[in-house]
């Protein structure tokens, strides 16, 4: 498979989105949570010293942190789950 047919398979999967597709497709919630996945995994990994995982976890420190839920937001989250249970 070339590289622009993969290419073109990836954004199909991410631009139909979750509502657009029959389970064959990543919703960008999805894509953020394996991206910090792999942080943790790379994080606590002895590969840590490698350039291209540093330069990854430094990238991910800078870009994708801010987007994560803070304790804040878990509380909230908590909140409105409990009530929806009551």
């Amino acid at each position: 498979m070339s590289v622009e047919v993969r290419l073109k398979k990836l954004e199909k999967l991410f631009l139909d989105g979750p509502s657009q597709c029959t389970g064959q497709c990543f919703s960008v919630e999805t894509l953020l949570d394996i991206l910090v996945c792999l942080y943790d995994e790379c994080s606590n990994s002895p590969l840590r010293r490698e350039k291209n995982v540093l330069e990854f976890l430094d990238w991910d420190e800078e870009v994708l942190s801010p987007l994560r839920l803070g304790q804040i937001s878990m509380e909230v989250l908590t909140q409105i789950s409990s009530s929806l249970l009551l």
